[in-house]
């Protein structure tokens, strides 16, 4: 796998699933962009899910254990870490999984600070536009995802 260029990574360890199974896993997150993207519509997006989630056509929970920034990454300012995953079927019928790593920062409010899985084709130019319209089709269309999880 290739990595950025910048090396930029948080490595998000979630705490095990059951007392049965107490082992942690753990999902690392790549930061592509040179700039950090805000995602003002964050703060609505949090309030609309949680109607969803009451309804059980999305799901979250608080589970992560610890964030580790590597390589050039930073925990400065950050106040609390969430994780989107989301799951959908492709246009062949694949299914695909992914993820962002949001952060609510002191000063910046909340930012995108990478995704899952790495993606060394992705253009930069349109990935905050991406993210919105993920969140947007999540809240307007959440029958689209297979699975929708936001751990917190």
């Amino acid at each position: 796998m290739e990595v950025p260029e910048q090396n930029i990574i948080y490595k998000v360890f979630f705490q095990g699933v059951s007392d049965e199974n107490p082992e942690d896993i753990s999902l690392t997150f790549f930061k592509f962009q040179k700039e950090e993207h805000s995602l003002d519509a964050f703060p609505s997006f949090l309030l609309e899910y949680s109607e969803l989630a009451r309804k059980k056509k999305v799901y979250s929970f608080a589970n992560i254990k610890e964030t580790l920034p590597l390589g050039n990454a930073s925990k400065k300012d950050i106040i609390q870490f969430y994780v989107l995953l989301f799951t959908f079927t492709g246009s062949n019928e694949e299914i695909k999984k992914n993820g962002i790593l949001i952060a609510k920062h002191k000063t910046k409010g909340f930012i995108i600070l990478g995704e899952w899985p790495y993606n060394p084709k992705k253009n930069e130019n349109s990935a905050t536009l991406e993210y919105n319209k993920i969140l947007s089709k999540i809240i307007e269309d959440p029958d689209f995802f297979k699975k929708v999880l936001l751990i917190n």
